[in-house]
């Protein structure tokens, strides 16, 4: 129990799109479990409120799939997720061990806008027509693992989320020629460090090293 005069912290962390994962969830009992007394405030924003709270002051730290060019403010690296097709149960390719770009684009592709990754984009748009689409974005990935689960064609998403909904209705199968990631980047105010966001750095850090061990 803590008596009425504990100082208590408040550590204003903001979390954009797609970045929940298992590391993140490390990470967090980690700071919850050498620092108990620091109060993290949780905000969800998109990546574009990101950077511009980092710059106000109405975030300590932020963490994003988008790498930031923004001057004021410092970008590190974490984790990164390689990135694998969703597919329904009864579907081609399922005795396969790998699919390629041109296999994948032979029937309508869902992404989750959040999960960007230029490599990829790169890619299927060296396999795509000018005039055809053959990709569809979509606002999420339970919106992506519905309409693949469905029937409607395949989508690509962080290979972790898509074991994790095996049963949901969709299965896994790495993508071939990559490879292709997202990464989590941890950002920060370049001139306005402070002591409790710097412990909390150190331990994204860990976690991250610990991760890709």
């Amino acid at each position: 129990m803590h008596d009425a005069t504990t100082q208590f912290s408040c550590f204003k962390l903001a979390i954009a799109p797609g970045v929940p994962s298992s590391h993140l969830s490390a990470l967090l009992a980690l700071q919850r479990a050498e620092e108990p007394e620091v109060i993290i405030a949780f905000f969800e924003i998109t990546g574009d409120e990101l950077a511009a709270g980092l710059r106000e002051g109405r975030y300590d730290a932020g963490l994003s799939l988008q790498e930031s060019n923004d001057p004021s403010l410092k970008g590190r690296p974490l984790w990164s997720e390689s990135l694998a097709v969703a597919m329904p149960l009864k579907r081609p390719f399922l005795d396969k061990g790998k699919v390629t770009i041109a296999e994948l684009l032979s029937q309508p592709v869902f992404r989750w806008e959040a999960e960007n990754c230029p490599l990829l984009d790169q890619r299927l748009s060296s396999f795509m027509p000018a005039d055809e689409q053959h990709t569809q974005q979509v606002t999420s990935f339970e919106m992506m693992a519905l309409w693949v689960a469905a029937g409607y064609g395949v989508g690509v998403s962080a290979q972790s989320r898509i074991e994790r909904a095996h049963g949901w209705g969709i299965c896994m199968r790495p993508l071939a020629d990559g490879p292709y990631e997202i990464v989590t980047h941890l950002q920060q105010p370049a001139e306005q460090a402070n002591p409790v966001s710097e412990r909390f750095e150190r331990r994204a850090l860990k976690v991250a090293k610990d991760g890709a061990v």
